[in-house]
């Protein structure tokens, strides 16, 4: 077995491995690696955290970083969405609930719950001793409150009860927002009842624009910034991604290269709406198209089904749950190679610590990610444990 099978996801009976997607996983953790280490590089400066802080091009590049997150989002719109339309367009079987939710529960909470070990330990040992976390930094109840929080995170409730970010791993956010999502998935997917097709796609475009509008209509900040609601535009993309992708209105052979200029006009408006802060109402048509040029470019798809990346898009989830701390520790290494020139520094650090960063990674995703990817790991498990209570003499 060579090193891109140890790395490489395992995929589920049933389920079809699109390559361009998990290359579309690769482009959002890379954005979302690059939006954090500026984040932190700034922090460490002392300039401005925000998209429209320090001016040039380099810097708006790695401040739209973010929108990598409502990227996945859109990924995860279709990867979960075309299972349920596919039995709703009389297209496939029918999802069986149950299988649905043990898989959701078998496949993502072991790692996630491996990694909330992981930071007990981390905060336990080394974040409680420096003054950047307050809340732990010599506080004589650090304990229960790291222990709270972390028991608040494990049932994906940080956004609801504290209307603030996960502590200490604040990008455990998202991750909340996804499992509201997969909870809901399956009573959202039944706008793929309704036809014919065009009325069914102009639904999902409804759901599509109910956040924007809530917005202006409704001042409830903690229904919108901390529940899928404040997302739902994201995921429905996905959604109405997976319509047409069944419908053939994407894949083609015809593919050709305007859509690789398609493409990079979308990542290009991306960066420059990030960074007048113009983007939401956007960014959901701005997915789509994305997407589309992903199957449509003769370039494009070639490169993001390309194997380096598509095993880099796969191991994402394990990428997302580490790499803010792995960054928080790196910095204190390499900020002494600092040139004092924002944008080169940038640079510099984003690719030692993406190799880093992807490396470490790599092997937490063969021990800790890939091994939960088998369906029937539940199964062999029990069975070794009745194996031992049946030998001899025990």
């Amino acid at each position: 077995m060579n090193l891109y099978q140890h790395l490489s996801r395992v995929m589920s009976r049933g389920r079809d491995f699109v390559p361009q997607i998990d290359g579309l996983r690769f482009v959002a953790i890379i954005a979302v690696l690059a939006y954090h280490v500026r984040a932190i590089i700034a922090w460490h400066y002392g300039v401005s955290f925000s998209p429209a802080g320090t001016d040039g091009p380099v810097n708006w590049i790695f401040g739209a970083g973010c929108k990598g997150v409502e990227l996945f989002f859109a990924i995860s719109g279709f990867i979960l969405g075309l299972p349920f339309a596919r039995q709703h367009l009389g297209l496939g079987e029918p999802v069986r609930l149950r299988a649905y939710f043990l898989r959701r529960l078998t496949r993502l909470e072991p790692p996630y719950i491996i990694q909330l070990v992981f930071v007990f330990f981390v905060a336990a040992l080394f974040l409680r001793h420096q003054p950047s976390h307050p809340d732990l930094y010599r506080q004589p109840d650090w304990l229960a409150h790291l222990l709270r929080h972390l028991g608040v995170s494990l049932v994906y409730g940080s956004g609801l009860v504290y209307h603030a970010q996960p502590k200490p791993n604040i990008v455990l956010w998202s991750l909340e927002i996804e499992v509201q999502f997969y909870l809901l998935a399956p009573l959202l997917a039944r706008v793929f009842l309704v036809k014919p097709a065009p009325a069914r796609r102009l639904a999902i475009m409804g759901l599509m624009l109910l956040p924007e509008a809530l917005g202006h209509w409704v001042n409830w900040p903690v229904l919108l910034d901390w529940t899928l609601l404040g997302k739902l535009q994201f995921f429905m993309a996905g959604f109405l991604f997976c319509d047409l992708y069944l419908n053939g209105h994407v894949r083609t052979d015809r593919r050709h290269h305007v859509w690789d200029v398609f493409f990079l006009g979308a990542l290009a408006a991306v960066v420059v709406l990030s960074r007048f802060q113009l983007d939401y109402p956007f960014l959901p048509w701005l997915w789509l198209l994305m997407f589309t040029a992903a199957f449509r470019g003769k370039m494009v798809y070639w490169l993001l089904g390309h194997r380096l990346l598509t095993t880099m898009g796969g191991m994402c989830y394990t990428i997302y749950m580490y790499h803010w701390l792995m960054i928080s520790a790196l910095i204190r290494g390499t900020i002494r190679f600092s040139t004092h020139i924002f944008w080169l520094d940038l640079l510099i650090q984003f690719a030692v610590m993406s190799v880093v960063i992807i490396g470490v990674c790599s092997v937490l995703f063969a021990l800790f990610e890939r091994p939960f990817m088998q369906r029937d790991w539940p199964r062999k498990l029990w069975g070794r444990i009745q194996s031992k209570k049946l030998k001899p003499g025990t």
